[in-house]
């Protein structure tokens, strides 16, 4: 009879042409007060397959503060997407949600505000948020067009259980609602991946094949030390094993302890079985997390004006304050993107004012240049002067492309050197 093949994690089993659900486990474990993932599990009995331990591992890490929790998803070197100047009403586009601290797909933008925001339609499980003022962007609360789906077959970076890193795979099956089951190449699979976890794969880039060989390095180093006490080559050592592991080996061991107190809270048996390969992958997105100081909140306000170092204007939704009149703090800077978007940032706040939002446009808005982004104009260049293109505006300067050259060629010129086409 042939040998079932099953992934790293007992999870699936491979049936020579696609991944399975695999056979329960008989064991059982009790598991109290288990916060992997955000989900609260108490006095429940689970499986006891080497994934359930593994996360109640993790998670008595966590506690005794031998693991950071990932914050945020460090996602690898990926091509810009490029945003539009606007969007229409009805447009699908990609919401990045501060609280998912994602890109949320299949969403829709159903009226644009007189400021030049946008009011979108967010869907989510069970129901349909509104979100009444973003703008187009790339940080968190902004909108960006819908990502080009995915197909099965492609090569991917997946945010591996959204614990906060990616790493490369394969796209082998596309489920009904539109997630994805994905083999990792090191032979690892997931199933129900979003869109919003995959980023596309771009295997000729330099910087990419170094992300790759970094995490390839230390996830080999850490499973090598680990498979030293995998006598029997199943990628999974006992319970036990690892509790000597952390109470005895390396150079500050853990207190016997504490080490068992978090144990027996858990309901970690010590004959249970760990899967270290999937620990090892969470240590890595443990150390590659970059826990800075906290951002500041991104505040969309309308009919503002500046006054006296400060912003002042009406606020859609102010995380302490809500809908209401703001006067801010004194003002750390100003900057204009090219959709003439501002953001100003205060002592604790970035108010994010649109195109059209001001009651009174600040001196060095770009709607006050003679010059707009995409006005073909002619540049001085050499004492001749050549036909080019705005690309973007900034306060007495202006990057141009010149028509009929490459890039190379494209600079910035002040206002004597730029004219209007005539």
């Amino acid at each position: 009879m042939t040998e079932r093949v099953l992934s790293p994690d007992g999870k699936f089993m491979w049936t020579g042409s696609e991944w399975i659900p695999a056979p329960p486990a008989g064991n059982k474990i009790e598991m109290k007060d288990s916060v992997i993932g955000g989900d609260v599990i108490s006095n429940t009995t689970i499986n006891n397959d080497p994934e359930a331990v593994t996360e109640a591992v993790i998670f008595a890490l966590q506690k005794m503060g031998m693991l950071d929790t990932p914050k945020v998803a460090q996602a690898p070197p990926t091509p810009e997407i490029e945003l539009p100047q606007s969007f229409n009403v009805g447009d699908h586009v990609e919401y990045h949600s501060p609280t998912n601290q994602r890109w949320l797909d299949r969403c829709r933008v159903i009226a644009i505000n007189e400021d030049g925001t946008y009011k979108i339609e967010v869907p989510k499980t069970g129901k349909i948020e509104t979100k009444h003022a973003v703008v187009i962007g790339s940080a968190p609360g902004t909108i960006r067009p819908a990502g080009i789906p995915f197909n099965v077959g492609d090569r991917v970076f997946v945010n591996w259980k959204n614990y906060g890193h990616y790493y490369p795979g394969k796209i082998m099956k596309e489920n009904d609602n539109h997630s994805f089951f994905i083999q990792f190449d090191d032979g690892d699979v997931e199933d129900n991946v979003e869109w919003g976890r995959i980023e596309p794969l771009n295997e000729s880039s330099s910087e990419v094949q170094e992300y790759i060989e970094h995490d390839n390095q230390a996830e080999k180093q850490l499973i090598e030390a680990f498979q030293v006490f995998d006598t029997n080559n199943t990628g999974t050592i006992p319970a036990r094993e690892y509790f000597r592991i952390l109470t005895e080996l390396g150079d500050e061991p853990l207190n016997v302890d504490d080490v068992l107190q978090e144990f027996s809270e858990l309901g970690i048996e010590l004959d249970s079985e760990i899967d270290y390969r999937s620990l090892v992958k969470y240590m890595i997105a443990s150390d590659s997390t970059e826990c800075g100081s906290p951002s500041k909140p991104e505040v969309v306000i309308k009919d503002a004006y500046l006054e006296n170092g400060a912003i002042s204007g009406y606020a859609y939704a102010h995380p302490k304050l809500g809908e209401t009149n703001i006067n801010s703090s004194s003002i750390v800077s100003i900057s204009f993107d090219e959709r003439a978007t501002a953001r100003v940032e205060t002592r604790n706040t970035i108010y994010v004012v649109g195109p059209t939002g001001w009651k009174i446009k600040p001196e060095n808005h770009p709607f006050n240049s003679p010059f707009s982004v995409g006005q073909r104009v002619k540049v001085e260049w050499n004492s001749e002067w050549w036909d080019a293109s705005v690309v973007k505006v900034e306060p007495s300067s202006f990057f141009i492309t010149y028509e009929g050259f490459d890039s190379s060629w494209d600079e910035w010129v002040g206002p004597s050197r730029i004219k209007p086409l005539s």
